[in-house]
């Protein structure tokens, strides 16, 4: 296996060697992905609160950040005060190369489980004999298995990343939650009470409750701007390295071209501009990439979404979570309606009840008319606050004083 950071990988292998002889006791663990909401000093934007709460109450913490062995994600700082992950990381893959050796049919998700907790455990027998804490935070499941198997008694908590809704594997599915948050007994902190009321109201199996399920909120600024259309479309895309199959790509792609194509003149005449911004997990040599070539139409490789939100007026999307990003910045979305897999009708339009179904272009030839409805100056700016509006139940600012009396709790009671 190519490892790229080896400073990196040897800070890890320092740290967890001494853990092996040296005990470690920690109120909380913080669990950093290696990528996604990246400050300006590589710390983890969602997470930043929570740390900030932990220093100002003097809980006692650290943070655990991701592996990246083969550099995927070199492009993002790396939090200075996080412990990266990777020689775990590198004994889990060793481990289950060992375990799937001998399987040559598909493993079922109780079979995988069930290895992932026998790894679990041998890692905690190596590494983590020495290691204890009361609370550990993570962000999408990460690690959650070997966490519980440390310490069987600790709060382990998932912090939502990206949106929750029902019919989502991850979230809520056919009546219940993954398998693997009740077997570990997780704790979700949510954004905003809608994604509260989506995991209660649609899990069959009672795990879901009130206990269980806490609205902390999330550190989102909502921008105060001009309500005025300037003509600059942001258009975020989504091609990533996981899309399940080739056609998925180039359906999704041929759409994207065809949208272009069939509204260039109009777009062109019209002073529109309109600004690709990748995924942040987007790839050149795994991903297939847009094939377009207008006067009106750029790249943006160094912009944040922030940098991008502060020049556009209007943003593009098939079903991205940056529509909610854009709302909050009085942005309105238009929903590309033309690729099942990627329909916002489902979950933007049915459970997040997106108020501006107005703004959906289901054929090639409907951008111009989406856009002619928002010539008309007071128009927009009643649409930029309605958008805004629809944010508030959604993203709510995050409560210290919540999240601050959650963890002594759980400090003091564990």
């Amino acid at each position: 296996m190519f490892i790229k950071n080896f400073s990196r990988m040897i800070e890890s292998i320092k740290y967890f060697i001494k853990l092996i002889f040296f005990e470690q006791k920690y109120d909380v663990v913080f669990v950093s992905s290696s990528y996604f909401n990246r400050g300006k000093q590589g710390e983890n934007l969602l997470l930043k609160p929570m740390i900030e709460c932990c220093k100002n109450n003097d809980i006692n913490f650290i943070i655990f950040e991701d592996t990246d062995l083969k550099g995927n994600y070199d492009k993002f700082i790396k939090d200075k005060e996080s412990i990266p992950l990777d020689i775990i990381s590198l004994f889990q893959i060793l481990f289950r190369k060992l375990y799937y050796l001998n399987n040559s049919k598909p493993l079922s998700k109780d079979r995988i489980f069930e290895i992932e907790l026998s790894i679990s455990k041998i890692l905690k027998s190596i590494f983590f004999r020495k290691f204890n804490s009361k609370v550990y935070v993570t962000l999408l499941w990460n690690n959650i298995t070997l966490w519980r198997s440390i310490n069987p008694y600790a709060c382990v908590i998932d912090y939502q990343h990206g949106i929750i809704f029902d019919g989502h594997e991850e979230s809520v599915k056919d009546g219940k939650p993954p398998k693997i948050k009740i077997a570990n007994d997780v704790v979700t902190f949510v954004h905003g009470d809608l994604f509260k009321k989506i995991l209660i109201n649609n899990d069959n199996s009672g795990f879901y409750s009130n206990d269980n399920v806490i609205t902390i909120g999330i550190n989102k600024e909502r921008a105060s701007k001009s309500l005025v259309n300037n003509k600059k479309i942001l258009f975020s895309l989504q091609i990533v390295p996981d899309f399940d199959n080739k056609l998925t790509y180039e359906l999704y792609i041929k759409i994207i071209e065809k949208i272009i194509y069939n509204n260039a003149e109009f777009l062109s005449s019209n002073n529109y501009e309109i600004i690709f911004k990748h995924h942040p997990r987007f790839t050149p040599q795994k991903c297939p990439d847009l094939k377009i070539d207008y006067d009106f139409i750029r790249f943006d490789t160094t912009s944040s979404l922030d940098q991008l939100f502060e020049t556009v007026s209007l943003h593009m999307t098939f079903h991205s979570t940056t529509s909610i990003d854009a709302a909050l910045n009085n942005i309105p979305t238009i929903f590309v309606d033309m690729h099942e897999d990627f329909s916002p009708d489902k979950i933007f339009l049915n459970q997040y009840k997106y108020p501006l179904e107005n703004l959906i272009v289901k054929d090639y030839g409907e951008l111009k008319n989406v856009l002619e409805k928002l010539y008309e100056t007071q128009v927009f700016k009643n649409t930029c606050i309605e958008v805004e509006q629809w944010t508030k139940e959604l993203y709510q600012d995050f409560n210290e004083p919540v999240f601050r009396d959650f963890l002594v709790d759980r400090i003091e009671n564990i």
